[in-house]
């Protein structure tokens, strides 16, 4: 199964992973932006005084991945806060970004198998219906498992048959 391109993250695998959807897909210039705004947050991002070692990247156009290693300084209450503050300001870093929304858990990342399949996002009610429908197969449809909690659990299984994922216990 084809992994997630995860390269701009050289963290440990042991590191701390949040995974955001986009409400829609990010432009190579808004890609770009997003990641300048990350960076300049991360900077100074830290826990009690102590700098966060942390990494964020944006993957397939439509995934927000931000990673902490820590095993040199665990992420608190405090800091998780402003990591979401951080997130959620994105949408001033450029007009372009005002609509951009990454606290929406209804969005699904899928694939249909075969050569070429690209990643789409669709709200996971009509993700179901179109299991249901016989659209989408659970035996080969890929999905991204945004509730993965650690950074080589994101790498080895961020990507899942939809039949192997949580979402084969919904219907």
């Amino acid at each position: 199964m084809e992994q997630l391109p995860l390269t701009e993250l050289t963290l440990p695998d042991a590191s701390r992973v949040w995974v955001y959807t986009c409400n829609r897909t990010l432009s190579a210039s808004e890609r770009q932006e997003v990641k300048e705004a990350l960076g300049a947050f991360l900077k100074g991002w830290a826990a009690h005084g102590k700098p966060l070692h942390a990494q964020a990247t944006v993957v397939l156009d439509q995934l927000v991945v931000l990673a902490v290693d820590e095993s040199i300084q665990a992420a608190t209450g405090c800091s998780i806060d402003a990591s979401v503050a951080a997130l959620k300001g994105l949408g001033s870093a450029t007009p372009s970004l005002a609509d951009l929304d990454l606290f929406d858990r209804s969005w699904v990342v899928h694939r249909n198998e075969g050569a070429g399949a690209k990643w789409s996002r669709m709200r996971l009610h009509e993700f179901w219906a179109q299991i249901k429908c016989g659209n989408v197969d659970p035996a080969s449809a890929q999905v991204v498992d945004t509730t993965v909690t650690q950074l080589g659990d994101l790498r080895r299984e961020g990507v899942k048959r939809v039949a192997d994922s949580w979402h084969a216990e919904m219907w």
